[in-house]
């Protein structure tokens, strides 16, 4: 039977190869529904396939591989994470816990063929796209169409070169007016687990390979343009001046500085845009992005109000219009005290244990299937705390610990299942 060793060995290998799968040359890049991703969707299937999986697909890039038990048909124990990436991206955020969930049916699969009773569920491996939200400003895109959550008018969502949703999903083949039946509903799923890397410094600066996540933070994402006057930049004098980009300037300040006193909470512009972008011309159109984030939904709408109001004052103070798009928002997602406990009775089973308990500062697919089941995140080291970048990375003794969790986990519920003890969805971490 094939080691715990040699399938985490395999799991940075496979890491590895989709690292090399982009639409970029020179950089890792790979939204949904595109050539590249398809290609990583094939790999996964094949990891799939060869693991004992019976493997399916829909119309928007989501791999589910699915390893019935003696009843057939019944709820699954799901494990997945996402196969798309940001621009300029690491090779494991996403794809890791995907490859371990792989893995770990992998072992589970040979484990009955050598006479193991099998586990009460089937067990599923999903491969999620779209998780980033990259390409047609739509997060979570793949979770959200496997639980029927799609929001209205997200079909016609167009990218940055005016492709919608739903003509890509045409052009991968699919027919985006005939949207199919859910994948997980309720009774599907007897839970959802996801492993990841950590995307922060708190495991590696403990000296800690592993962490359970017990809340994933709320996050919200606003579009605000700023209209001014474009004007010309020598004969315009200050007090004559309608400078979009200043005003914007000042409330990119301003979430800094409320971000920086509200404890938790965290506020980034990550996108500005300018016209008309001459060095000689006064900015008549500036357009900037707010992520902001906090565990606690109440702090975070608070400093929302805090940041747009001062946004508002700083347009008026130069006559400046100010439209506010809201393009996201999710709320803050308790993970459910069920999955968490079988994690950390795992973790003690295989001498890993007691786990640190964490909250997850970035969004994750856990946040959507937590509409359909309960769910739990395994955190795993990032070295050097980095993420969203070509040098995140994960140790190979890390990623052995937490394929050994992982699958000591899915024992766990699943001993908890045949006892009739697994716990009630609607009771989760407070």
């Amino acid at each position: 039977m094939v080691t715990t060793a040699e399938l985490a060995a395999t799991v940075m290998a496979r890491a590895d190869r989709l690292g090399s799968i982009s639409e970029d040359a020179g950089r890792l890049v790979r939204r949904p529904l595109t050539g590249p991703a398809r290609d990583a969707e094939d790999l996964v299937a094949s990891w799939l396939t060869e693991a004992g999986a019976t493997v399916t697909r829909d119309a928007v890039g989501n791999v589910f591989g699915r390893l019935e038990n003696a009843g057939d048909g019944g709820p699954a124990l799901v494990i997945g994470s996402h196969v798309d990436t940001v621009r300029d991206a690491g090779r494991y955020d996403g794809p890791l816990g995907v490859l371990l969930g792989i893995a770990a049916m992998a072992y589970l699969a040979a484990r009955e063929d050598e006479g193991d009773p099998g586990l009460p569920f089937a067990l599923e491996v999903v491969a999620f796209a779209g998780e980033e939200g990259v390409r047609f400003a739509a997060p979570f895109l793949g979770s959200r169409f496997a639980t029927g959550t799609l929001p209205d008018g997200w079909l016609a969502r167009a990218d940055d070169e005016g492709i919608t949703l739903a003509g890509a999903i045409c052009d991968a083949g699919g027919n985006p007016d005939a949207p199919p039946r859910a994948r997980y509903r309720g009774a599907d799923v007897v839970a959802y687990i996801e492993p990841h890397i950590e995307q922060g410094p708190i495991l590696d600066l403990a000296g800690e390979a592993l962490g359970v996540v017990e809340a994933i933070v709320g996050q919200e994402r606003l579009r605000l343009a700023f209209t001014g006057q474009a004007n010309h930049a020598g004969t315009t004098p200050m007090p004559a001046r309608r400078d979009a980009l200043a005003g914007a300037a000042d409330a990119i300040l301003v979430a800094e500085r409320v971000a920086r006193d509200v404890p938790g909470l965290v506020a980034t512009v990550g996108e500005i845009a300018v016209a008309p972008g001459a060095a000689n011309v006064i900015p008549g159109a500036a357009t900037i992005t707010m992520d902001i984030r906090h565990a606690d939904d109440s702090v975070r709408v608070s400093a929302v109000g805090s940041i747009l109001e001062a946004a508002r004052q700083a347009a008026a103070s130069r006559d400046l219009d100010l439209v506010v798009t809201p393009e996201m928002e999710v709320a803050a997602t308790p993970c459910h005290g069920a999955v968490t406990a079988a994690i950390q009775a795992a973790a003690r089973r295989t001498g890993m244990g007691p786990l640190r308990v964490m909250t997850s500062g970035a969004g994750h697919d856990a946040m959507v299937m937590s509409s359909v089941a309960p769910i739990g995140m395994l955190f795993v080291r990032s070295p050097g705390g980095i993420s969203h970048h070509p040098s995140e990375s994960a140790l190979g003794g890390d990623v052995l610990a937490a394929l050994r969790v992982l699958i000591a986990t899915v024992d766990e519920v699943a001993t908890k299942v045949r006892a009739g003890s697994f716990l009630a969805r609607s009771e989760v971490v407070a």
